[in-house]
């Protein structure tokens, strides 16, 4: 019985220590031109996979309701730059109960925990895997960048239901953000040398493979 317990206690601490190795404090929510007065964000954890999901809480600190929308967040992996995986930005609706929302009104004094849809920033990096830890970056991304992405991905999301969604927001992000270089936080001394041609190759086949397959899956 005792060993039984062991190993169940065990189970559970490995199961949650991404989430405890990573989870971060609450930091006022960025804002374009500034910084939230009402909301609070922190970080809980990535899970990876072909369709990754940022898992976040959202405070309402203030005695007002109040709206979070997700467009233009970005995450920058903890730990050296110069080796982290690719920055990860949200684009289209989040998920929270159930439901998919471009946004959300949170009462007075209330806590939401979202399920962001985010997207790889950087194609000549790797991607992030699931317990990968991350900071919110401390501003969002550039209006005109975040526009750009949000738009596109909003017009693939209202074209007729297919597995091949998020791939193709994933591949407008990638052609957006390589059309005109704009540094972000987390950036590299050399982000964009010929050495990481390679990285942007295997990315990009990787990507085409998960096109297929998603559209083979689609039709049946």
């Amino acid at each position: 019985m005792q060993s039984t317990l062991v190993r169940l206690v065990l189970a559970l601490t490995l199961t949650l220590a991404p989430s405890l190795a990573f989870a971060s404090d609450f930091i006022p929510l960025p804002e374009v031109g500034g910084k939230n007065k009402q909301l609070e964000i922190r970080f809980v954890r990535y899970t990876g996979g072909s369709s990754g999901k940022m898992i976040v809480d959202i405070r309402n600190k203030s005695s007002k309701r109040a709206t979070f929308k997700a467009k233009g967040l970005f995450f920058v992996p903890q730990g050296d730059a110069e080796r982290a995986p690719q920055r990860l930005g949200a684009a289209g609706p989040f998920a929270v109960l159930g439901q998919q929302l471009d946004s959300i009104k949170l009462p007075a004094s209330a806590t939401k925990r979202l399920k962001l849809q985010v997207f790889c920033l950087d194609s000549h990096r790797s991607s992030p895997s699931s317990g990968q830890g991350f900071k919110v970056a401390k501003k969002r991304l550039p209006k005109r960048l975040q526009n750009t992405i949000e738009s596109g991905a909003q017009r693939i999301l209202r074209k007729p239901k297919g597995g091949a969604a998020n791939s193709e927001i994933q591949s407008h992000v990638w052609k957006t953000r390589n059309k005109k270089w704009i540094k972000l936080e987390g950036e590299r001394k050399r982000e964009k040398s010929s050495s990481g041609l390679r990285q942007r190759r295997m990315n990009r086949r990787h990507h085409q493979q998960r096109i297929q397959i998603q559209s083979i899956q689609s039709i049946q």
